[in-house]
């Protein structure tokens, strides 16, 4: 998880020990001077600022270009960063729809699957930030999960909403998975969404059962069910963008669907040139230097959430 904090209510502090599946001691020195995609990728599959003579750059060479391109796209009247688009758009979709289907569902359940692999090889050798992000991403591996979560799932009506954030640690691609349900019964479990993790489990590569631990009941872990989800109860600091506009009344967000809005991937950015707030490590800005480069989309979303 990164730990950027944002305007609606903060989750989480500044935890410096190493998320699951990354390494308990990183050489960091030697994971920034590899490049951010191998050779072997066309130069013309990145940004053009992540390139130099048709090479791609160094993980800390990207660090250093996307900070300053995306200051420069913040203070510019012309052109719009990730971290305004992020916070100011995307950020705000996710807490509507969750307070959509807080309304619309009747006995809602919220459940979250949380897909990680580890960016070593067998050799315990870093992999490029391209490699890991390929493996999370990359092949059927989307489709696979999304059927077994839809064939699980077939006798609920259910929305989701993934996003793919950098761990603080490492900055290693993983990915959160949202889910509403409609439960008046109480009758979703992990049985649900385990197939779902095995999928992952089985076809992404460098996944490991030690870093998808959960309980049973669902109560932590990779897998989580909230029969009853948990309500942010302090008061947002953006608030007119919490009111219902007919009536004034407003509408609280489940604490599942803000943490998961604190995870995107150029939120950090806000933390970085706020002088009232903790610097965050180097690695969530790599991390989002990927998600600029990567062809996937590190946000994504059901029909019924695309719909809103």
């Amino acid at each position: 998880m990164s730990t950027s904090h944002d305007d609606y209510g903060r989750t989480h502090g500044n935890d410096d020990s190493a998320e699951p599946a990354d390494p308990k001691n990183p050489d960091h020195d030697l994971r920034q001077k590899l490049p951010l995609a191998p050779r072997s990728v066309k130069a013309e599959r990145l940004p053009d600022p992540l390139t130099s003579d048709g090479e791609p750059l160094t993980v800390e060479e990207s660090r250093k270009t996307y900070l300053r391109t995306q200051r420069a796209s913040w203070t510019s009247e012309e052109r719009t960063s990730k971290y305004e688009r992020h916070r100011y758009e995307v950020y705000l979709r996710i807490l509507n729809a969750d307070r959509h289907f807080q309304d619309c569902f009747d006995g809602l359940t919220t459940a979250m699957v949380t897909r990680r692999l580890s960016p070593l090889d067998e050799s315990d050798n870093w992999l490029t930030p391209w490699e890991c992000n390929e493996m999370l991403h990359g092949g059927c591996l989307h489709r696979s999960i999304r059927e077994s979560i839809d064939y699980q799932l077939g006798d609920f009506s259910f929305e989701w909403l993934a996003v793919t954030a950098p761990t603080r640690s490492a900055g290693t691609p993983h990915e959160h998975i949202y889910i509403w349900i409609e439960d008046p019964s109480d009758d979703v479990t992990t049985d649900h969404l385990k197939p779902g993790l095995e999928k992952h489990l089985k076809h992404c590569v460098n996944a490991y059962q030690k870093d998808h631990q959960y309980r049973t009941d669902g109560g932590d872990g990779a897998i989580t069910i909230k029969h009853t989800p948990e309500i942010v109860t302090e008061i947002p600091d953006r608030i007119h963008e919490v009111i219902d506009k007919t009536d004034g009344s407003v509408y609280w967000n489940t604490t599942g669907a803000q943490y998961l809005a604190s995870q995107l991937a150029h939120l950090p950015l806000g933390d970085r040139y706020n002088g009232d707030r903790d610097n965050p490590p180097d690695a969530l800005f790599e991390g989002a230097a990927l998600a600029w480069a990567s062809p996937y989309n590190w946000f994504r979303s059901s029909g019924g959430v695309t719909a809103l």
